[in-house]
């Protein structure tokens, strides 16, 4: 087997001798530059002397003196509200008791007035004169000419049914009043008495009040109806009629 080799270069004592020199040089110069430099060693620190000082004793203030706090004005006492009484319920309105209604009186039925009667004359009697005789106290004998010359007289005609029947207005449309709510409320009852005209054409006009238990009540209810109320035309005239209330059957005409 077979090794390579190379030649090592030979060196020349000249090369070996600058490198020595060059060397020796250097160490020379560190060695010198570490004996002469100086070296400032540190001064040792001197010790610190502390004295404590006592504080000086301040005197202390005396206490001011509080004075006491005026006395504060007293408030005056604000008016109290008088108490607003409390307000009483309104009292129930008493139970109005049913006022006893009069039963009305039965209207006398106008008489017809009798017709002018024509008395019929009657021929006069020719009275004989008697041929006197002895006379005698006898009284009737005066009084027979005076009862014989008085002329007789006809019974009076009575009318007949067809003569009494009356002739005023008829009604053709005569609504009830309607109830007032404010009645009805309180268990009132009234009645009402009414008169008024009826013209030709059969309206209603004229209205007066004669008479009203309780009053203010009812009237203007008997009012309203009779507004509507119509009566059969050509029979004009004057009517008086009761209107009654009644809480069992409403309103009814008398």
């Amino acid at each position: 087997m077979t090794t390579l080799t190379m030649p090592l270069p030979k060196r020349t004592p000249v090369s070996m001798l600058l490198s020595v020199a060059l060397h020796g040089t250097v160490i020379a110069g560190i060695l010198y530059a570490s004996f002469h430099q100086v070296t400032e060693v540190p001064k040792a620190s001197q010790p610190i002397s502390v004295s404590l000082v006592a504080p000086e004793i301040q005197p202390q203030p005396a206490p001011a003196v509080v004075e006491p706090p005026a006395p504060q004005p007293e408030p005056v006492p604000e008016p109290q509200p008088e108490p607003v009484p409390e307000p009483q319920p309104a009292p129930e309105p008493p139970k109005a008791e049913p006022v006893p209604i009069p039963k009305p009186e039965p209207k006398p039925k106008p008489k017809p007035k009798p017709k002018p009667e024509h008395k019929r004359e009657q021929p006069k009697r020719e009275v004989k004169p008697r041929q006197e005789s002895k006379p005698q106290a006898n009284p009737f004998k005066q009084d027979l000419p005076a009862t014989q010359n008085k002329p007789t007289t006809a019974p009076k005609s009575t009318p007949s049914a067809s003569q009494t029947v009356s002739s005023g207005p008829k009604a053709l449309s005569v609504s009830k009043p309607g109830y007032p709510q404010r009645a009805r409320a309180l268990r009132i009852e009234g009645r009402v008495r009414v008169k008024f005209d009826v013209n030709s054409e059969g309206r209603v006009e004229n209205i007066q009040i004669l008479s009203a238990e309780p009053r203010n009540m009812f009237e203007r209810a008997v009012r309203e109806s009779m507004k509507q109320w119509r009566y059969q035309s050509g029979r004009p005239g004057q009517v008086t009629m009761n209107v009654v209330f009644k809480m069992n059957g409403g309103a009814s005409i008398e």
